[in-house]
């Protein structure tokens, strides 16, 4: 039932606290209403005070206020941050998920209700636009990871909790600002692996962390700390932070010895995930953040249909560039050239599978099945 930790934290902590500063709240984006939750800090005066923002995102089929629950608000008061919980939109299961270049990424406009969040709370809420920070669990770890490449002139760092990243990041982000990282991971997760045998379109731990590790310039195969081991909960916890980074201490990978697909959190747990990486993310700025009111690339400049398809595959593209096919192993198996308006890509000779597009330049990925 270890599974269920974070859940039944979630149903135990909203049904006896109440937070005077957490609303609920909404924005429009394109056509979309997007809701997300939001946790202000005690004597909130953002025109005498100046606030960090950390967005935090749910896994797959959950919800915003799961993620309430995972003990950051009792830190923002303090750390003087502003908490976001986003919900994500339905994907085509009708399962909430958010749009990652993974073979369960819904098809919302999430860069741009990111943005929307981020221009919103810099202009009306004094949010210094350097410290800005992307947490996540499961697939809203993912998410972090797809944003820290597709957004990264806005995002100083993330922290990401048992989700590796998208084989179609791994191949194709090329990050002008070398994000800080932090990385949690069961060695017995059954949900995402840890190592073994990688779910469709994701990559394992140690591949996720040997991109960043390329990204930072760092040493190789650092060498573990471990951490004080005092619950009873068959769990040991190693930090690894990378040596000789271009910018020291900017990439970490904790190690939880035994844990499967679970948040943890104190005292059933040596610690509080959440905290440890406020602690982290902390430490950064981002040192040339985006101006607010840049025009960013939509998620939704592309369609594909049909898809599944088996013939022939149409890409209705609001713009020009190259584009790149890989499997869900992340080999690049095809590639081309997209017009604006209709074009077709032939899949005659095509192996059955997921198949991941992206754009050049835009760090923009859109799944399709071939049947």
């Amino acid at each position: 039932m270890k599974k269920m930790y974070i859940l039944t934290l979630a149903s135990a902590l909203l049904s006896v606290c109440s937070h005077a500063q957490l609303t609920s709240k909404n924005v429009t984006v394109g056509n979309e209403n997007r809701t997300y939750l939001e946790y202000l800090p005690v004597n909130f005066d953002p025109s005498n005070e100046e606030y960090s923002l950390l967005v935090i995102l749910h896994g797959i089929g959950g919800t915003s206020d799961q993620m309430v629950a995972g003990g950051f608000n009792d830190v923002a008061d303090t750390a003087r941050v502003i908490a976001l919980y986003p919900q994500a939109l339905n994907n085509s299961f009708n399962i909430s998920a958010w749009n990652n270049g993974t073979f369960l990424a819904s098809s919302a406009d999430d860069i741009g209700f990111m943005n929307a969040l981020f221009d919103n709370y810099i202009t009306e809420y004094n949010v210094a636009p350097e410290r800005i920070y992307m947490s996540g669990f499961s697939m809203g770890s993912i998410m972090s990871y797809h944003l820290a490449c597709a957004m990264n002139n806005r995002i100083a760092a993330v922290g990401c909790l048992a989700g590796t990243m998208a084989t179609s990041d791994i191949a194709a982000c090329d990050p002008d600002y070398a994000t800080p990282v932090i990385h949690m991971h069961g060695t017995a997760d059954g949900t995402v692996p840890y190592d073994g045998t990688p779910l469709p379109s994701l990559s394992l731990v140690d591949q996720t962390m040997d991109f960043w590790q390329a990204v930072h310039a760092c040493d190789a195969d650092p060498t573990p700390i471990a951490i004080e081991n005092t619950a009873a909960d068959n769990i040991t916890i190693d930090r690894f932070v990378y040596d000789n980074c271009s910018t020291e201490g900017a990439l970490e990978l904790w190690r939880l010895n035994g844990a499967d697909h679970i948040y943890l959190y104190q005292p059933l747990n040596d610690i509080t995930q959440m905290i440890e990486t406020w602690l982290f993310l902390r430490k950064w700025s981002h040192p040339n953040p985006l101006a607010v009111g840049v025009e960013e690339v939509s998620q939704k400049s592309l369609r594909l249909y049909p898809n599944p398809a088996s013939n022939q595959l149409n890409v209705e593209s609001a713009s020009v560039g190259n584009y790149t096919v890989f499997n869900q192993t992340g080999q690049r198996v095809a590639g081309g050239f997209l017009q604006n308006g209709r074009n077709q890509i032939d899949l005659n000779r095509w192996a059955a599978g997921l198949y991941i597009l992206s754009v050049e330049g835009s760090n923009e990925h859109s799944v399709f099945i071939v049947e």
